[in-house]
């Protein structure tokens, strides 16, 4: 297995255990960040739950879109799907 994918998934394990996240929700979360990456009406919906849960931070999802963070968790949300 390519070690880059290897730490990936290694990652991704960290932050559901951290959250108490299973790969149903993590998924799910994974799915929404990418639809809201096209879609950013999505975004604010996403960010208010997510901060709601204490999941991320403020600084992690600012009122404006960050992409780089949905992208980290459209891609965590994928590898905890099996994708």
């Amino acid at each position: 297995m390519d070690p880059q994918l290897q730490q990936a998934q290694a990652a991704t394990q960290q932050f559901m255990q951290q959250y108490g996240l299973d790969a149903r929700t993590m998924a799910s979360i994974g799915q929404v960040a990418q639809e809201a990456i096209q879609d950013q009406s999505l975004y604010a919906i996403l960010r208010e739950q997510l901060l709601g849960s204490q999941i991320l931070t403020e600084k992690e999802l600012p009122e404006q879109v960050n992409y780089m963070t949905l992208a980290a968790l459209a891609s965590m949300g994928a590898l905890a799907g099996g994708e």
